[in-house]
């Protein structure tokens, strides 16, 4: 609890004693000219109107640090438990592997509950941190992911005056002065925003609809950020330094470069329009039913867009009434995504079904699609370097080849540990490495495979660990696209359909090998000083070529025989 300041610290911290200078103003007062008396009178007031103005700014510090303390507590407290829950459990005696393994779940399920409350109290990042982990179920126990998935649809929204507090701050006018209407309702409430459904003023002329959505970050999450970072970051440490083998420290290293990016709505905004340059050429040939809600204006802390009405990709319901084919809808969201990762090298980082909406295509005469698919949260991309797209696209034509030699070489280049390949290709693909290593991975997933697979990760949690500590941070972002994507085609595929991520893919990756392998050939040839080296790299480029013709024929006869079937 704070308390208030008495009278005599506030004189001290005010820097002067009150007393003495209303005594000296007093004394002073007959022996001064009018104007000297006016000068020091006024000097006086100023003297103790800045005095208590400062004070005012010392309590408002008070109760920031108060606020900052209590935070601080809540995480340790849960930090400490958990890890005492986990050191008492671990360091018993057992009289059978099945009675350890029974402890263990219930003091998994007891921990994430207690950093459940944590997290629920805290908000801000903190949920954010949970949906982030919830999400890694191939990997953790699932009494952590299912209990901490509650936090994908719990997230306070900031109040009314908060939100005009900041918008009046940030933009300059009121938010009355701005928009004719304004829905107080979100439309949808996240971790480290919310978003208002509005219409603005008539002086936008130029603009056939004035209704927006309009983007607002949390007001109090910059307060706390850094140091919440920090905490995070502290308890993660002190975790580690009980449980030497805790691989997961590499989530807060993420979190730590992503969450500026995310906090960034100008930024936000370039990535929108960076994401339809790129898609250019396909737009103008009607190749890609994706839309990117265009920007009407961008700050630091609120984006105001084009409002964009549909329903979720994962709709059914939806999808149905539109007739809208679902296993159409999760073929072209893989090829967007392919074409950023393979092709661009500049990827959305979240393209789970809450980040994309479903919708009609607006004019069905002028389009190849009877639907659009709108991509929204463009606040985190990942920029590719060359290299690393040419051999992540390299590994996965090995990978769909069932290439060992090649999955090895290329898992190492992108800095998977040696003699870990398959178990990396595994985590890569979700598949067991009987169906990688036979060029199976289209087949679809049965639901024993599945249950194999995840019982394996729990056997191979260490050696997973290590392979996630060793590996570049844009490479687990990799990771985790990959798996949405393939979570998203699952959840659309329609009962006998066919698995299509990884033929749909498959072509962006061969496109990306060849079109680098053909750069490399194309050199050597110019570069060439014999007819004879000349002739030898003109027969590689042609084996190339053919290969990758090979690839792309193989690919479009599995597809349009799965469309038959």
């Amino acid at each position: 609890m704070l308390l208030p300041l008495n009278r005599v610290t506030r004189s001290r911290l005010l820097g002067f004693n009150t007393r003495r200078l209303i005594h000296t103003v007093i004394s002073t007062k007959k022996a001064l000219p009018p104007r000297k008396v006016l000068y020091a009178g006024s000097t006086s007031l100023m003297a103790a109107g800045l005095g208590l103005t400062f004070h005012d700014e010392l309590n408002d510090q008070a109760h920031h640090y108060g606020i900052l303390l209590q935070r601080i507590s809540i995480a340790a407290k849960v930090g400490v438990a958990v890890a005492v829950d986990y050191k008492i459990t671990l360091s018993r005696t057992y009289t059978s592997i099945e009675e350890k393994q029974a402890a263990k779940q219930k003091c998994d399920l007891r921990s994430a509950n207690r950093v459940l409350d944590g997290f629920l109290k805290l908000g801000g990042i903190y949920v954010k941190i949970g949906q982030h982990v919830s999400a890694m179920s191939y990997i953790l126990p699932v009494e952590w992911t299912s209990t901490l998935s509650v936090l994908q649809d719990q997230c306070e929204p900031s109040s009314p005056e908060d939100i005009k507090h900041m918008f009046l701050t940030d933009y300059g006018s009121t938010i009355d002065e701005t928009f004719e209407e304004f829905d107080w309702t979100p439309l949808g409430v996240a971790s480290l925003a919310q978003v208002h459904k509005a219409r603005l003023k008539k002086t936008h002329d130029d603009r056939d609809d004035d209704w927006v959505a309009v983007k607002f970050q949390h007001p109090r999450l910059e307060e706390f950020c850094l140091i919440d970072l920090q905490t995070v970051s502290f308890i993660i440490q002190s975790i580690k330094r009980v449980f030497p083998d805790f691989g997961f420290d590499w989530i807060m290293q993420e979190m730590k470069e992503s969450l500026p990016l995310e906090l960034d709505f100008e930024r936000e905004a370039a990535n929108a329009a960076k994401v339809k340059e790129n898609f250019a050429a396909e737009y103008a040939r009607k190749k890609t039913p994706l839309v990117i809600p265009g920007v009407v204006w961008a700050k630091k802390r609120i984006l105001c867009m084009e409002f964009i009405k549909g329903g979720r990709i994962d709709d059914a319901e939806y999808l149905k009434e539109h007739n809208i084919d679902p296993s159409q809808v999760s073929a072209e969201i893989t090829k967007i995504f392919s074409k950023m990762m393979f092709l661009d090298g500049f990827l959305h980082c979240d393209p789970h079904p809450g980040n994309m909406l479903i919708r009609p295509s607006k004019s069905p005469q002028q389009s190849n699609f009877n639907f659009e698919v709108v991509l929204l949260d463009h606040g985190l991309y990942r920029t590719l370097d060359d290299t690393l797209r040419k051999d992540y696209a390299h590994l996965w034509v090995s990978l769909l080849k069932g290439d060992e030699e090649g999955i090895r070489e290329y898992s190492l280049r992108i800095g998977c540990r040696p003699d870990s390949h398959r178990l990396f290709a595994s985590l890569l693909t979700g598949r067991e490495w009987s169906i990688i290593s036979t060029a199976d991975l289209s087949s679809n997933r049965a639901d024993t495979e599945l249950n194999r697979v995840t019982e394996k990760a729990k056997d191979f949690i260490g050696r997973i660990y290590d392979i996630l500590q060793t590996l570049p941070r844009i490479v687990l972002i990799l990771l985790k696209t990959g798996d949405l994507l393939r979570g998203i085609d699952e959840t659309l595929m329609q009962r006998d359909g066919k698995y299509m991520t990884y033929a749909i893919m498959g072509k962006f990756c061969a496109k990306a090998v060849w079109l680098d392998m053909r750069s490399n050939l194309m050199n050597l040839i110019y570069n060439s000083t014999t007819t004879t080296m000349k002739w030898k790299w003109m027969k590689d480029l042609i084996c190339v070529w053919w290969e990758y013709r090979l690839i792309q024929c193989s690919l479009w006869m599995y597809q349009l025989k799965a469309q038959w079937q």
